[in-house]
């Protein structure tokens, strides 16, 4: 009886939507999310995206407004209590990939943390593909 009530369970639950797997992101080795976390609120996280672009295009250099450029989404509040962001860019995809992807995301995290002052944010970059390229967790 119990085997037909769990396979009436897991149709419920996939046809309401729901997912089976575990979705959260674990932190790796380093304590930084080896995978970009799912976006909750895309409009969101794109305009705090387009925020930033525009600060680096008043305040930063030729380099750093580049870098920026790349730069998608931003999940999550550098003020928040957490103080975590996760920069979603097309780096690695897009239609003029860039030849160093990693200076370029560590590019970005420096004028990310910039942006933030005076706030002390944990900034994690990531590419087209979710996966991590750089952080400001050793600083």
């Amino acid at each position: 009886m119990i085997i037909p009530l769990l396979g009436i369970a897991a149709t419920a639950a996939l046809l309401t939507g729901c997912n089976l797997q575990d979705d959260s992101v674990e932190p790796g080795p380093t304590g930084v999310a080896t995978k970009l976390p799912q976006d909750s609120d895309r409009a969101k996280s794109s305009k705090q995206a387009q925020e930033f672009r525009s600060w680096v295009d008043k305040h930063g250099n030729a380099s750093q407004q580049k870098a920026a450029s790349r730069v998608q989404r931003i999940i999550g509040d550098s003020d928040d209590k957490s103080g975590t962001v996760f920069i979603s860019t097309d780096i690695n995809g897009g239609p003029n990939p860039v030849t160093d992807p990693t200076s370029t995301a560590e590019a970005i995290v420096k004028t990310f943390t910039a942006y933030t002052k005076p706030q002390r944010t944990r900034v994690s970059v990531y590419d087209v593909f979710g996966q991590v390229l750089a952080d400001n967790a050793g600083t």
